[in-house]
């Protein structure tokens, strides 16, 4: 059985096992097309081999072998596809930065070191055949595609000053777009102290980029860090998340909130309540409430540091603020 952590970390990761997979589409199209006929005429597995007949490159439209077709069975972000890692009912990643409720592109706050080095890029809108050309629908990295394994959480070379720059950019629209679920408990929470110097990666979180809030009644003991011993009731934690493109575009992620309740509410959760916030205003899911399955993932993997740490992980060390 692997550890929570292995399956953490596997399952930030599963939007770039589709993007792999995705890349050598027409050939896993047609090597899933020629199993499914196999199974369907066993002797078929012994005729004679046809001619093979010239490949037109053609659009998605009218590419039924295309893996981003519509129609297409073998297609990885179809939602009828149980594998789908994108799939907005996918139980196996909470985290997945392909779940329903993506923030959208945003032109404005953009790296510009990154969107300048785009541009330039001798593969990109000019060729009309490269797959990742802009005004191609079959682009796998197009803004619009849910399934984008070119977006989310592909890496990208980022300094912390361009990460402030964005966040800076960022925080308005975050704020506004988290202010839709209703949570009046969390509507300030960029007033609250920030214990990161700067926007951090984390892989615990899809590769997002995260910083860590925690209101009035945590801050004492949240600043302590691995010192903290137990939160008190009424401690509130806030990590809003965005994502940096490889083309510097960026968007904002999901809210991920972390509110210590009174001694009883669950033992299995150190009374932690978990709660998601899409950058729709959607409420993913809540501990005890609407959606609570959908945020078990969140209590399993704190859960592994559980002892002498009161559920908490703590961001490294070079990212963290002096108290």
């Amino acid at each position: 059985m692997k550890t929570l952590k292995g399956k953490m970390l596997a399952s930030s990761f599963i939007p770039f096992v589709a993007g792999a997979g995705v890349a050598v589409g027409g050939s896993l199209a047609g090597a899933s097309s020629a199993l499914a006929a196999t199974a369907a005429n066993p002797s078929a597995a012994t005729l004679p081999t046809a001619k093979r007949k010239p490949v037109n490159l053609q659009l998605a439209a009218c590419n039924p072998c295309n893996p981003y077709a519509a129609k297409n069975p073998c297609n990885p972000c179809a939602p009828s596809n149980p594998c789908n890692p994108c799939a907005a009912a996918n139980p196996c990643n909470p985290c997945n930065p392909c779940a329903a409720g993506g923030g959208a592109v945003s032109e404005k706050c953009v790296v510009p070191r990154l969107a300048a080095a785009s541009k330039s890029n001798p593969c990109a809108a000019k060729n009309p055949c490269n797959p990742c050309a802009a005004k191609n629908p079959c682009n796998p990295c197009a803004a619009a595609n849910p399934c984008n394994p070119c977006g989310a959480a592909a890496p990208v070379d980022v300094t912390a000053d361009e990460l402030r720059a964005v966040y800076d950019c960022l925080r308005t629209d975050m704020a506004a777009a988290y202010d839709k679920a209703g949570l009046t408990y969390v509507s300030n929470y960029q007033s609250w102290t920030n214990v990161a110097i700067a926007p951090y990666e984390s892989a615990t979180h899809g590769g997002r980029y995260v910083n860590n809030y925690t209101n009035a009644v945590g801050e004492p003991r949240y600043t302590l860090f691995e010192d903290v011993g137990t939160m008190p009731s009424g401690s509130v934690l806030a990590k809003d998340s965005f994502v940096v493109n490889p083309n510097g575009t960026t968007a904002i992620g999901p809210l991920f909130i972390m509110e210590k309740m009174p001694g009883g509410f669950d033992a299995g959760t150190d009374d932690w309540r978990y709660t998601m916030v899409m950058p729709n205003g959607s409420v993913f899911g809540t501990t005890g409430g609407d959606g609570s399955a959908s945020v078990q993932f969140c209590a399993e993997c704190h859960a592994a540091v559980a002892e002498g740490a009161d559920s908490l992980f703590f961001l490294p060390g070079e990212f963290r603020a002096k108290f």
